[in-house]
C-alpha cells in the first residue's frame, strides 16, 4: 500500500525514519527499565558509605533488582577498598534474585547492602508484591509510628512512578532519623514507563528549604548502549542553583544537547532541625517573601562529604556542549 502511495525515494526515507525510530524506542525502553539498584546507584551508596558508615535502619522502598554482574560489582568494591569476600562467594554459589520482576541472575538486594553494611535491612511497597515487609501507598501519610526510624533510605526510582511525590518526600523525610541518609535516582526527563520527571532543582530546594544539613545533587546522562541493557556509561555532572544568563539561549538547542536520558541523583542529611513540610518557591519566582534555598549551596559546600570521583575514566570533548547549555551542570567525568 505505501509503495502505491509514495515515490520510491520517498520510501526508502519512511524507511529509514522507522528504522531508527524502533532503534531508539528500544534504547530507552532498556534504559528505562534498568533502574532499580545498577552500578551509577551502587557507586553513589559506596561513596557515602566510605564516607560515612552505612549501619542502624536501612530502608529501601520497593524492593530493588540489582542490574549487576559479578564484574562491575568487584570492580567497585575494589575501588572503595571494601571486602569482596561475600561478593564472591554469593556469585559461586549463584544465591540469586527469585524475587522482582525483572531479575536476570543477579544478587538480592539485601544481599548487596549486606556484603558492605551491617545495617538492618527492610522494604517499603504499596503491597505485598515482591516481598515488602511495610505496606504502605506513598501517596498517602506515612503512619507516625514510622517517624524516625530508619538511618539510611534508598529510593531506586520510585518516586516517578507515584501520583504525589510531594507526599513521597514528605514521607522519606519524617522516616529518616537524625543524622539519617536518603539517596535518590530518578528520570529527569521524558522516558518510556516513566510516570513523573524530576528536575535537580525539585529535589535541591525542598531539601534546602527544609534545613538539610547537607544534599548533593547530580546528574548522569545514558546517551550510548551498554554491554547489555542494564548497564550502562553515562556522562556525570554535578548541578548547582547558580548560572550565568544568556540573552542569545535558545529552548530547543538546550534541550537537543541531552540527546538520551537523564536522571537526576541525589543525596541528602538530615538534621534535629530539618523540616519536612515546606514547599519551596520555584527558581524563577523568588523574591523577597520567599526563603532564597539557593544560598543553602554555600554552606552545602563546606560540608566533608566527597563528590564522586571518577577516576582513570575517560572525558567528553571539551567542545561537548553541557546539559541544556547551562552552567548549572558541572561536568566531572564519564564512564560512571
Amino acid at each position: 500500500m505505501m509503495s502505491k502511495l509514495y515515490s520510491p525515494a520517498i520510501l526508502v526515507t519512511l524507511k529509514t525514519f522507522i528504522k531508527k525510530t524502533q532503534k531508539e524506542y528500544v534504547f530507552n525502553q532498556n534504559m528505562r527499565r534498568k533502574m532499580g539498584l545498577g552500578k551509577q546507584s551502587l557507586e553513589i551508596i559506596l561513596n557515602e558509605c566510605k564516607y560515612k558508615k552505612i549501619s542502624g535502619d536501612l530502608l529501601c522502598i520497593g524492593k530493588q533488582t540489582v542490574h549487576l554482574d559479578r564484574m562491575h560489582t568487584l570492580r567497585l568494591f575494589n575501588k572503595y577498598n571494601f571486602s569482596t569476600d561475600m561478593i564472591n562467594s554469593l556469585f559461586q554459589n549463584k544465591k540469586f534474585d527469585t524475587i522482582t520482576r525483572h531479575s536476570h541472575s543477579t544478587l538480592f538486594d539485601n544481599d548487596l547492602f549486606s556484603s558492605f553494611s551491617d545495617a538492618k535491612y527492610h522494604c517499603l511497597d504499596r503491597s505485598t508484591y515482591e516481598g515488602a515487609t511495610i505496606i504502605h501507598d506513598m501517596n498517602t501519610p506515612i503512619n507516625k509510628d514510622l517517624h524516625n526510624r530508619f538511618d539510611f533510605i534508598f529510593n531506586g526510582s520510585c518516586m516517578d512512578n507515584v501520583f504525589n511525590p510531594v507526599s513521597f518526600i514528605i514521607n522519606t523525610s519524617n522516616m529518616l532519623k537524625t543524622g539519617g541518609r536518603i539517596v535518590h535516582i530518578e528520570c529527569a526527563t521524558s522516558a518510556p514507563g516513566a510516570y513523573l520527571m524530576f528536575s535537580p532543582e525539585w529535589f535541591f530546594s525542598y531539601y534546602a528549604v527544609n534545613n538539610f544539613y547537607d544534599c548533593k545533587v547530580y546528574v548522569a546522562i545514558a546517551k550510548k548502549k551498554g554491554i547489555n541493557r542494564y548497564i550502562f556509561d553515562t556522562d556525570l555532572y554535578v548541578w548547582q542553583p547558580f548560572f550565568t544568563r544568556n540573552i542569545y539561549y535558545c529552548d530547543i538547542d538546550a534541550c537537543k544537547t541531552i540527546d538520551g536520558i537523564m536522571y537526576v541523583i541525589v543525596i541528602a542529611e538530615k538534621k534535629n532541625d530539618s523540616t519536612s513540610h515546606i514547599c519551596p518557591v520555584q527558581m524563577q519566582y523568588l523574591d523577597k517573601n520567599s526563603i532564597d534555598w539557593r544560598q543553602k549551596f554555600k554552606i552545602f559546600e563546606l560540608s566533608e562529604r566527597p563528590l564522586i570521583n571518577l577516576q582513570n575514566q575517560h572525558y567528553l570533548d571539551s567542545n561537548s556542549p553541557t546539559p541544556f547549555l547551562s552552567d548549572h551542570y558541572i561536568y566531572i567525568g564519564s564512564g560512571f
